[in-house]
């Protein structure tokens, strides 16, 4: 700032204390404001001062101290005006309380602001009206109280107590809290900085431990820059996330600042009314049902933290601690009037539709990062954030997805943030960031942080890979007809011209080549060193060949790898592909016949079994496999395999050991355990079905929230419930270059239902906890139990014990469902009983809607049903009994 305009300012100043009384100090101040805001004329000569001093004596009049009897209420209103001007939010009307009135302003749940008057008498009421002269001395002065509900941070913080309002103006008042605020917000986050220890799994960036968030209950906790991030295994829960991220910043005023920006977005993008939507999904989940109001109204209850006014850009120079996203909207754009219209064009060139959400979106993630950047010294700027906003909008679950294409916020913001605003606030390109030893952990020779690890960002960016395997492989919809790239170059000459079919023989083969293309494409990808991805690199690297269903293609792959005599294991399927399940077969191959001469003509492979020498056609062989040299071959046609040699490398069965049932023999599930069983199906998933695991996570997690409700209307009228599951747990293992994983519980290896017993209790009322039922301790697993029934398969049993009211105690009643696990993610209801006499199956006082059925388990314990019987609980029987 320059002499010159100093000078100007202070004659200012000079000429509106003479011209008011005010004294030089506040006409120094009002002169300062009001030249942030772009008040003053622009020439302060004698003319604009002139003007200058009727402009600021106007606005004077309203920010002057009264010596009358001050209104609880009017203050409040004045007080809320002002800390408008400041960009601040506000709540609803003031309500009574004991203090006085009370009113909210501010960050999150707000600034709690209460106006009481001082010596009034204690009646024993909750509520005083300060404005009432029946119950309070209205010329006793107003004492206002102010307490920020973020770790219970009151005007201590801020160097004073109660304030008495007639000792300064309000707009004063104002600025000194709204600089308290943010005076204590930036020493909180810079205390905290040696909890900061925790790194973010993506990018690797430390935080307090519980400053990271989770997107979806299963997911693992992440930074804000990060929880858009493609990396992000599972979907973004809404409702989930919104109750984590209210109770993070209401409770911890340290919080980062990317969080509010975070809570903007969704509200901006994820449809109208979607406060009351998220109350009314969090009040069916039975969780607490209240959300802040930010969601409900994003651009004037939000609020976004801004750095220190030294360190801030001159747009926001007139703002308090922090604003609405609607107060830095009008920021940016009476700074740069031509903003919008340049982010419009930013987007037209990118191709990216608008939308009017985007801008307000871009600002409020612009300016929180920004802040973030700032507050958080020891660490890097968090500008990896426009790297991270890919796909994981578009991964957000229903009903709360971002309306319209989520692909125009992605694209949107990225564009928005990397050319035009991050540059404006930080003064250069994102990708040229300053330097700072000081921001790299361990880089100095005083900072003793540890360096950084391998292991701090350790998730994998599956999505980018899985759409590059599938344009390798030709799986994207629209892809054009021909071979795809991962086939190679074809045979060419006289020998490639009307060559006969490749194509699989069965749809079993078909299935089982386009797996194996797929873990050998996924594999080629997760090798550190560079090269193709395609056949021919699958075969050099690990030894493995899927034929091509392009004939031209498949015979010169053939050639190629099969030049001279190989030992090669073969999955077949057998001749024509007649085989119900293929075997592994270990021949040497000895030729490579591109045409038959058979009634077939097809490309096939003369092979040798150590006892003769036939063909395997192309079309019947789902994978080839280099083998050991020296390794047996296996005898296959046309005699009969040896005595005590197979002819398959199937491994026979384990005799599935017998599984404890009794709930006192066996522990139940840890919830390590559950989440295991989860994250290895899923995984297998991802092999299997690419992007399609996420189709499945959200049918199994939509299917175990109506178990949850189904179970519940069973329960809710007993004293007590038993619950029992049958859960089809199979081996997830999978050849997986990440690795073998963690070894999954030995139950899951039996080859049996996995069985778990619960109960379900009514809960006193007099117990305090405001649950109607429980689960015991088992109350933290039921969930993920239920995930792992719907993802696995199984069944369910529900018995409740004894009603609450005078029925009859011996009266029976169960409901069964059966859960389709990976045949459809659904359940159904196969029967259900109320038997209240047990002597006669036709009686009246019975309800059976399916008497018939047999449970798995208990066909696999041998009861069946008898001809003559109409009724498993009357007539069933047991083999091996003595009724049988």
């Amino acid at each position: 700032m320059s002499t010159k305009r100093l000078t100007h300012r202070r004659q200012t100043a000079r000429d509106l204390s003479k011209s008011t009384g005010w004294g030089y100090q506040r006409a120094l101040e009002l002169v300062i404001d009001a030249a942030g805001k772009n008040l003053l004329p622009p020439v302060l000569d004698a003319e604009g001062r002139a003007e200058a001093v009727r402009i600021l004596t106007e606005l004077g009049d309203t920010a002057k101290p009264s010596t009358t009897a001050h209104l609880a209420r009017s203050y409040l209103q004045d007080l809320l005006a002002e800390f408008h001007i400041l960009g601040w939010g506000s709540g609803d009307a003031p309500e009574l309380d004991y203090f006085g009135l009370t009113t909210y302003a501010g960050p999150v749940a707000g600034l709690s602001l209460s106006v009481g008057r001082a010596d009034r008498d204690d009646d024993g009421s909750d509520e005083h009206d300060p404005d009432d002269p029946t119950k309070s001395d209205l010329s006793q002065p107003l004492n206002l109280l102010a307490m920020c509900p973020s770790g219970n941070a009151t005007v201590e913080d801020y160097e004073d107590g109660l304030a008495d309002v007639s000792t300064e103006t309000v707009r004063a008042t104002a600025r000194r809290m709204d600089s308290a605020l943010g005076r204590t917000r930036l020493r909180r986050v810079r205390n905290s900085d040696p909890l900061s220890t925790d790194p973010c799994p993506i990018c690797g960036d430390r935080y307090p431990g519980h400053h990271l968030l989770r997107n979806s209950p299963s997911a693992a906790p992440v930074c804000p820059a990060c929880i858009f991030d493609g990396d992000q295994p599972y979907r973004t829960d809404v409702p989930y996330l919104a109750v984590a991220l209210d109770q993070l910043l209401h409770d911890d005023l340290a919080a980062p600042a990317g969080w509010d920006a975070v809570a903007a977005v969704l509200s901006l993008t994820c449809g109208p009314n979607l406060g009351t939507r998220l109350e009314r999904e969090l009040k069916e989940r039975g969780g607490w049902p209240i959300v802040m109001e930010r969601w409900g109204a994003p651009l004037t209850r939000s609020w976004i933290w801004l750095p220190p006014p030294a360190h801030r850009h001159e747009a926001f120079k007139h703002l308090g601690a922090g604003a609405t996203v609607a107060a830095l909207v009008d920021a940016v754009d009476r700074y740069d009037p031509g903003a919008q219209a340049a982010a419009k064009a930013l987007c037209r060139s990118a191709e990216v539709r608008w939308r009017p959400a985007l801008w307000p979106c871009a600002v409020a993630y612009a300016v929180a990062f920004s802040t973030q950047g700032h507050e958080r010294d020891r660490h890097r700027r968090p500008l990896h954030v426009v790297h991270s906003l890919s796909d994981g909008l578009s991964q957000t679950m229903k009903p709360f997805a971002v309306t319209g294409d989520a692909s125009n916020v992605e694209y949107g913001l990225e564009e928005l943030l990397t050319h035009q605003l991050f540059p404006m606030l930080l003064g250069h390109p994102v990708d040229e960031e300053p330097d700072d030893p000081r921001r790299r952990y361990g880089a100095q020779e005083d900072d003793d942080r540890p360096a950084p690890g391998r292991g701090d960002a350790r998730l994998t960016h599956q999505i980018d890979r899985a759409n590059q395997v599938a344009v390798i492989l030709g799986t994207l919809p629209f892809t054009p007809p021909g071979a795809p790239a991962w086939d190679g170059a074809a045979l060419t000459g006289a020998p490639a011209e009307a060559l006969g079919s490749t194509e699989p023989s069965s749809a079993l083969c078909q299935a089982v080549r386009a797996e194996a293309r797929q873990q050998a494409a996924e594999a080629l990808y997760d090798l550190d060193t560079p090269g193709p991805v395609d056949a021919d690199h699958a075969w050099d690297r690990n030894g493995w060949w899927i034929p091509s269903s392009y004939p031209a293609h498949a015979v010169r792959q053939a050639q190629y790898f099969l030049a001279t005599r190989s030992r090669v294991e073969v999955l077949w399927f057998g001749p024509g592909g007649h085989l119900d399940e293929p075997v592994w077969i270990r021949v040497d191959v000895t030729e490579v016949h591109p045409r038959s001469t058979g009634p077939r003509d097809a490309p096939w492979l003369g092979v040798w079994d150590g006892q003769s020498t036939f063909g395997l056609f192309l079309s019947d062989v789902g994978l080839v496999e280099r083998a050991d040299p020296g390794a047996d071959l296996t005898p296959v046609w046309p005699a009969a395999a040896p005595p005590g040699q197979t002819s398959a490398r199937q491994v026979p069965p384990a005799e599935p050991a017998k599984a404890e049932t009794a709930q006192g023999e066996r522990p139940l599930p840890t919830l390590d355990e559950l989440s295991l069983l989860t994250n290895r199906f899923l995984h297998l998933a991802g092999h299997r079905l690419g992007e399609g695991w996420k189709e499945v996570d959200q049918a199994a997690y939509a299917t175990h929230q109506r178990l949850e409700k189904a179970l519940e209307a069973e329960y809710t009228g007993f004293v007590a419930t038993n619950i029992r599951v049958w859960i089809n747990l199979f081996d997830t293992t999978h050849p997986c270059p990440s690795g073998p994983g963690e070894a999954l519980p030995a139950y899951a290896l039996t080859g049996t239902p996995y069985e778990v017993e619960i109960n379900v209790h009514a809960h006193d009322p007099s117990c305090g906890c405001g649950q109607e039922y429980g689960y015991g301790d088992f109350a933290d697993r039921i969930g993920q139990l239920l995930i792992v029934l719907s993802l696995y398969g199984g069944l369910i049993e529900a018995h409740p014990l004894l009603r609450m009211d005078t029925e009859d105690p011996g009266t029976l009643r169960d409901v069964t469902w059966e859960v389709d696990g990976p045949d459809g993610y659904g359940f159904r209801e196969v029967r259900r009983r109320v038997i209240r006499d047990a002597t006669d199956p036709d009686s009246p006082e019975n309800v059976d809607t399916n008497p018939t059925y047999i449970p798995p388990y208990m066909a696999a314990e041998g009861w069946y049903l008898p001809e003559d019987g109409t009724s498993m609980l009357f007539h069933g029987r047991r083999h091996g009994t003595d009724d049988d």
